[in-house]
């Protein structure tokens, strides 16, 4: 049978229950201002331990039954920092300290002096190098990789201008030996010229010279040509121009033609380049084969003009800054004016994130409720997107935690006073003898 004792006990554990609730809340304070902090919260449940009083059940207050995480979407603040990174969305960073991987949404990370990018606390960041086997790996922003150095394609696009007057007598030969046809020469026959900086195997910069002759109506043809030093054998002058790969003449020209509506007629179907150029360097570097590709072309009566320039091939830098992209993407400025992709941000999810288990440094780990990690990259599947720049700001909201700190204060003065109430009647009831 119950009696006034069990009041006792409900009182003690109220105290037990709220203050634990309190410890909570004081925690979710002082991390107000942690990156990637994620408020929790107490659960509250009842105990059952005492009597039944008129087919009643007892109870013998309350108790924390655990302790929540609550995984809101925290704000972004803005920074400009590249390597300072948030998660729109589901999805948290991996880190590693050897074989031991770890968990974070804090996205505030640097680059150690061996190149690799860490979090504040030292552990190296896992992702998907360009060059790697497909899993998660440390990334290095000083791994580029080697077979990007040289171009092997170029894609050119403009327009040519249809009102100049067709070329007389035959484009000027360069061929001879020593060179006599100048740049000048060419420049005088063409209707347009434009450069196009190319790297070989050695990550050297050469500069092709791409002429434009107007041939015929509604004919263009182009001609592609390197500086005779940088590709004759011993060469006794310098400053001449070399039609390049000259021994294949189906190969080292693009007649272009055009119909009435400026478009190009009859244009290469895909995968199949103009101007298909075996280029020798003189300078000990491999033969460059390289793709020349004028697409889209136009001709219309207007300024003949270069639209845009894309091209593969790197050449030999130093990394300058880095680039991330949302979907995590990891890009390398040199100091050549070139890019080159390092690899991915790598992102884990779990079937219950509410089971990983908090062990300081803002770092989360695998537990038996969490389940085995989900890996994948940002915007795939359910995985959120990357937003360079910015960090994720904690979720704690002060003042509702401070709501919270009066309520429980509340709870916890009155089970105090329980124990205190109770502790008067049982006086009184000791003066009864």
């Amino acid at each position: 049978m119950p009696s006034i004792v069990n009041g006792l006990f409900a009182g003690r554990a109220g105290i037990s229950s709220h203050g634990t609730a309190i410890a909570v809340v004081g925690d979710n304070i002082s991390n107000a201002s942690t990156i990637g902090f994620k408020a929790s919260r107490a659960e509250f449940e009842d105990i059952m331990a005492g009597g039944i009083t008129g087919g009643t059940a007892l109870g013998s207050g309350s108790s924390i039954s655990a302790i929540s995480t609550m995984y809101e979407q925290g704000t972004f603040e803005p920074t400009g920092r590249p390597l300072d990174l948030a998660i729109d969305g589901n999805g948290f960073f991996v880190v590693a300290k050897d074989a031991q991987r770890f968990y974070t949404r804090a996205g505030n990370f640097k680059v150690d002096s061996a190149g690799f990018i860490v979090n504040q606390g030292g552990l190296a960041v896992l992702g998907f190098p360009a060059n790697g086997t497909g899993a998660l790996e440390p990334l290095n922003i000083n791994t580029i990789e080697q077979k990007s150095v040289a171009t092997t394609s170029v894609t050119i696009s403009g327009n040519v201008n249809a009102s100049v007057p067709i070329l007389a007598g035959p484009i000027p030969d360069t061929q001879a030996n020593p060179p006599v046809t100048t740049y000048a020469d060419l420049n005088n026959a063409a209707a347009y010229s434009t450069v196009v900086d190319i790297f070989d195997s050695l990550g050297e910069t050469h500069t092709v010279t791409l002429f434009f002759f107007h041939t015929g109506s509604n004919e263009y043809t182009v001609r592609a040509y390197m500086s005779n030093e940088e590709v004759d054998v011993n060469p006794t002058v310098s400053g001449f121009p070399r039609l390049i790969d000259a021994t294949l003449p189906a190969n080292f020209e693009k007649v272009m033609t055009f119909g009435g509506d400026g478009q190009r007629t009859a244009p290469p179907t895909a995968g199949t380049p103009d101007i298909q150029a075996t280029i020798v360097w003189n300078n000990g570097a491999n033969p460059t084969e390289v793709s020349l590709n004028f697409n889209p072309f136009t001709q219309y009566s207007a300024t003949s003009n270069i639209l845009s320039i894309a091209q593969d091939g790197k050449g030999i830098g130093a990394v300058t800054d880095v680039s991330i992209g949302d979907n995590g993407q990891i890009a390398a400025l040199l100091s050549n004016g070139q890019s080159a992709l390092i690899g991915a941000m790598g992102l884990v999810n779990f079937a219950s994130p509410d089971g990983l288990s908090r062990i300081g440094k803002n770092l989360l780990a695998q537990s038996s409720s969490s389940g085995e990690p989900i890996i994948g990259r940002p915007t795939t599947g359910t995985f959120g997107s990357i937003k360079s720049g910015s960090i994720e700001l904690s979720t704690v909201d002060i003042a509702s935690e401070f709501v919270k700190v009066i309520t429980l204060q509340r709870g916890f003065q009155a089970s105090s006073r329980v124990i205190t109430t109770i502790n008067q009647l049982l006086n009184e009831v000791i003066q009864l003898a």
